[in-house]
């Protein structure tokens, strides 16, 4: 065993002797860097230079660290003028969104909001929670959202027995709010089902409900 450590031990004091401290650390060294004269020309022959790294005089000369320290940045203080024009966060969401009623194409009455899916989605899902409206389901992939809403339909809508017997007219009902992408932000609007739209006063009582709770 002490035949095999040799010859180990007589390389690695071989390598210390032939490449002295060629393989040290030199991370520090330039801090005993030491400025040198600028480089001497022949007559008449003017060399172009300009320092790229400036090294600015200082009124002191700093000590010199025995170690490297991770510089630290300097701790912002807010001032309190700074602080009461600091926005709430309700405030700023009701900016980004800037909920408004407007009328697609078609004539259908929708609520339009600046913004990405997941912010806007995020944003109308508490919303609805502070409503009134009774939010039973949802479903972001599709961008639904179930409502149960109870609605009165109209006396030339009951069928004759209905009105014979006195039947109510009152039905518990289940709607879709859809949430689409559009090319800028997305907009809400209000279905009975998959592929018909809700009555025009009904959805202008969701959707300016809906807005009201966006703009608190």
């Amino acid at each position: 065993m002490r035949i095999l450590l040799l010859p180990a031990v007589v390389m690695l004091s071989g390598c210390s002797w032939m490449f002295g401290d060629t393989f040290r650390d030199r991370a520090m060294d330039y801090l005993d860097a030491e400025e040198q004269a600028p480089t001497r020309t022949e007559q008449n022959i003017r060399l172009v230079t300009s320092d790229a790294y400036a090294i600015p005089a200082l009124p002191v000369t700093p000590e010199k660290p025995s170690s490297f320290e991770t510089p630290q940045p300097q701790r912002y203080i807010a001032e309190d003028e700074e602080a009461d024009n600091v926005a709430s966060l309700s405030e700023y969401r009701s900016e980004a969104l800037n909920p408004r009623l407007e009328k697609d194409g078609a004539g259908t009455l929708i609520l339009r909001l600046d913004g990405g899916f997941a912010s806007a989605w995020a944003s109308v899902t508490e919303a609805l929670s502070a409503s009134d409206l009774k939010l039973t389901d949802l479903n972001r992939s599709t961008g639904t959202y179930y409502l149960e809403m109870t609605t009165r339909n109209d006396a030339e809508q009951l069928s004759w027995w209905d009105r014979f017997w006195g039947g109510d007219n009152v039905v518990t009902e289940t709607y879709l709010l859809k949430m689409n992408r559009a090319r800028q932000g997305v907009y809400l609007s209000l279905l009975t089902d998959a592929d018909n739209l809700a009555g025009e006063a009904l959805t202008a009582d969701v959707l300016n409900e809906i807005k009201a709770q966006l703009e608190k």
